[in-house]
This record gives C-alpha cells, structure tokens and sequence, in this order.
C-alpha cells in the first residue's frame, strides 16, 4: 500500500491508511537508505504514521479545515478564501498553475512556489513578466510575490536526464518535445510544457512511448494543481493491429451509437490509436485512464486507459485530432 500509494494516503480517496507492521519495522526498512530515513524523519517519524487522534489529518484537503496538504507548505493558517482569490488573480495574470504551489509567511504575504531548476529565470523564459503584486480583496494590503526555485536539486536533475534523453530522439517532434520538457523544468515554464504536449500529440505511432510532468490535480483540494508523474511504455503490436480495425470500422459503428449526429463531427478524424505495455509508471497510483491537455483544441485530446494485471500493466493509448473522444 505504501509503495503503491507513495505514502499513506490513498492516491484515489485522500484518506490516511495505518501500516499493517509494528513501527520499529517501520524503521528497519527506512533504515537501509539514509534518504529513506531523512524523509521519515521529515514526517514526523514512524509513530506519524499510526497516529489518528486528529480527524482531519486523516485525509488531505485545506489546511484551514484541519486536513493535509503539501501545496501549501507551512501554512497552517491559510485561509480556502485566500487560496482561492490567489488562484483566480494568478489565472487572470496568464499563469498556469500546475507546477505551483502557495506559501502564506508570517507577515500574511503569499509566496507562490514554482517548480524549476532555475532560481531567476529571465523574463524572456517566464511566462509572465511581473513577479509581484499588491493584493486587495481578503489580502487586502498583502503582497503575492512569485518564487522560482521550488524542488530546484530534483527538477535540475530531471532537466539535465531530459537533455540526455534529447540526444536520442528519433524523429523532429520527439527532438522538440524533449526540448519543451528541458525548458520547462529548468524555468517552471507551463507554456514550454504545453509546448511538449503539443509534440507529444504530434508524434504518431513511436514504438516507445513516455510522457512526464505535473498532470493530474486530484490531490490538491483546490484541484488546480498537478501531482508529478511519468510513465513509459512499449508498443503491443498484435493489440494494436486489433484496435487498428476497430477504428477503421468507426464510421460505421458512430451512427449506431445512443445520440444523435448533432454531438458528432460532420466527419470522423481517425485516431493514431495504440496498445500500450506500460514497463513504469511514477506516480502516487495507477489511474484507470489518463485525459491529457487538448493543446487549446489544435491537436486533439489524447486519452489513456490503463488496465493493469498481476503480470503486465497495458494502456490504450489514442491519439487525435479531436476536441472530444468517446471511450468505454
């Protein structure tokens, strides 16, 4: 459960699950790694693990309703109101969220923590100019400053694997996509990321396939901000064959389908549909399906669905030039 889960919370659920081992295993096991027993140390140690006196630690969601959460570091007194006019301003501002994370210091000023190897990106690599703004409404006469650097050691490491990984592309879009990825990461750029979506969506039928960054949201309690993930996988080539002739066979099965031709397209764009043997996928679970960014309806949705069996993890993986995909 916890390596599944990447913690004891339930990834599908927020709520906390209590170790079935006495804690001192609990330590044995992080004792093999210094990491391992730096991080338990940060949580409070292995008795943090069992503890359940208070109820609202037991699930993640606003601090301010007692409950957990790590996108808004130590900020225990942050208010859900405060929160959410932050992230209202920060939308209007023409900033993306997924990579940021909200910090309200002592004097009740809020920090917005951006994921990036760099710690002073230059304007030109930021996606807005502005790094500061005197804030009114229910922060009336605070201040929102932006603060880059937030899991800098991490995202300078996965930036510079990235770069290597560059070197091997197969083909421009792959190359390009790779490019956004380093980008991204080394200047918490959302906009080179969705640049790399947009490559992603272009690159049709790779024989591997991987995507990685800050995606889904379900774990913030706001769920504007995306949870770190990543995943690669190898083409079934029998399978995709299979669904092969399931979409070619779609213009005839669409119009047998519970609706009428006004929720369908005048035509079907056929989609670079592909089995997928998933070798790892890094996150805090496996989700039943993945929705991807649609890249402001240009390129399509692309849509995932991952079944998983005792011996093998398979996705379906579909790619298209659509703004809507139905699947079962």
């Amino acid at each position: 459960m916890v390596l599944g889960n990447c913690g004891n919370y339930k990834s599908f659920g927020d709520s906390k699950f209590i170790p079935r081992l006495p804690s001192q295993q609990v330590e044995a096991i992080a004792s093999i790694s210094k990491d391992a027993q730096d991080h338990l140390a940060k949580a409070g140690g292995a008795q943090a693990l069992y503890e359940t006196s208070s109820t609202g630690l037991m699930h993640l969601g606003y601090p301010e309703d007692g409950h957990l959460s790590t996108y808004y570091p130590d900020s225990r007194d942050i208010k859900t109101e405060e929160i959410a006019y932050v992230s209202d301003f920060l939308k209007d501002a023409g900033l993306l969220p997924e990579n940021t994370r909200l910090r309200k210091t002592q004097s009740g000023d809020i920090e917005c923590l951006i994921a990036s190897a760099e710690s002073n990106p230059s304007d030109s690599d930021r996606d807005i100019k502005q790094t500061s703004w005197d804030l009114s409404g229910p922060l009336q006469g605070k201040k929102l400053t932006l603060v880059f650097g937030d899991y800098q050691r991490e995202m300078k490491v996965i930036a510079d694997n990235l770069e290597e990984a560059r070197k091997n592309a197969l083909n421009s879009h792959e190359e390009a996509m790779q490019a956004a990825y380093v980008k991204s990461f080394r200047t918490g750029s959302n906009n080179d990321f969705l640049e790399s979506q947009r490559q992603w969506i272009r690159d049709k039928g790779p024989m591997v396939e991987s995507n990685i960054g800050f995606i889904e949201t379900y774990r913030d309690p706001h769920g504007v901000r995306g949870e770190w993930e990543g995943f690669a996988a190898m083409v079934n080539k029998e399978r995709t064959k299979a669904f092969g002739k399931l979409v070619e066979s779609a213009p005839d099965q669409i119009p047998k389908l519970p609706w009428g031709k006004d929720f369908e397209k005048d035509k079907f764009l056929s989609p670079d549909f592909t089995s997928l043997e998933v070798l790892t996928f890094a996150g805090s679970g496996i989700p039943a399906g993945i929705s991807m960014y649609d890249c402001q309806h240009t390129f399509g949705l692309v849509l995932t669905a991952v079944q998983i069996s005792p011996t093998t993890m398979s996705s379906v993986r579909a790619k298209a030039s659509r703004t809507s995909v139905w699947a079962t």
